[in-house]
């Protein structure tokens, strides 16, 4: 992930707090073993232990770079979490050891979201719960004022991600996917969380930033030119006065049957 730290966190955090109310309605409270699947840089799960200074964590991610970026978000929390390189589909873990665990923008990327959502589950204890959180494509951005060359490299994304065993529509699924996986009570909600004009740039750089575009281009799904276009109409458009971006996320918590 590009950018300072700061940058970093105020990404990876957009709709955050909106998101921290759903999962603690959802049953997240301090005081429980937590389990973040598909971490990333750390940064939610070091923000967890910030919020609930009484739990314990377990990062776990499967990619060598990404872990240890957590060390650069400051907090006590840190010292209550341990980082494990392992997938979310095989975890190195024992069964009933976890309260709630959490998979933030981790489903859309796996081919077998199922066998990801059963693994947690086995290694969550009897009355604890797993929360999903996910985009679902049909309600997951809305700009104004339009920018219709963003839409299109976002659909070049979708493709791409789709052609590597993925899906930008998992969040429409994640119901389905707790219920296959054995969790009982399954609840959904879908938040909406939506930028200021001086945030604009920020939302943007978190859909369609540098590493998405050159990615996009050096796996031949976009040219230079469309890139250019992108860029040049993204010039424009933050010099709106109303600029906006809306994005939505699906959530689905399943409880492990007693």
């Amino acid at each position: 992930m590009s950018g300072t730290p700061d940058e970093r966190l105020a990404r990876v955090l957009l709709g955050w707090p909106e998101e921290m109310r759903v999962l603690r309605r959802f049953g997240l409270h301090d005081g429980q073993r937590l389990l973040d699947l598909g971490s990333g840089p750390g940064v939610v799960a070091a923000e967890l232990l910030r919020l609930l200074p009484g739990s314990t964590l377990v990062a776990v991610d499967s990619r060598a770079e990404g872990l240890p970026h957590v060390w650069e978000v400051p907090g006590p929390g840190v010292a209550h979490m341990a980082l494990l390189r392992a997938t979310v589909t095989r975890l190195p873990l024992r069964a009933d050891a976890f309260d709630f665990a959490l998979a933030r923008l981790v489903f859309q990327y796996l081919p077998r979201p199922v066998e990801a959502a059963r693994e947690a589950m086995r290694v969550l204890c009897p009355g604890g719960r797993l929360a999903v959180s996910d985009v679902d494509r049909t309600l997951s951005l809305a700009v104004n004022p339009e920018l219709p060359e963003l839409e299109m490299l976002m659909s070049r994304y979708d493709a791409w991600h789709r052609d590597r065993g993925g899906d930008r529509g998992v969040g429409a699924r994640l119901r389905d996917i707790l219920r296959e996986a054995g969790a009982g009570r399954v609840e959904t909600e879908t938040i909406r969380f939506e930028s200021r004009p001086e945030t604009a740039e920020l939302y943007l750089e978190a859909l369609m930033g540098p590493r998405r575009l050159r990615g996009l281009r050096e796996a031949g799904y976009a040219m230079q030119a469309e890139v250019d276009d992108f860029l040049a109409a993204r010039a424009q458009w933050l010099l709106s006065p109303g600029r906006a971006v809306s994005r939505y996320l699906r959530i689905a918590c399943g409880t492990k049957e007693r």
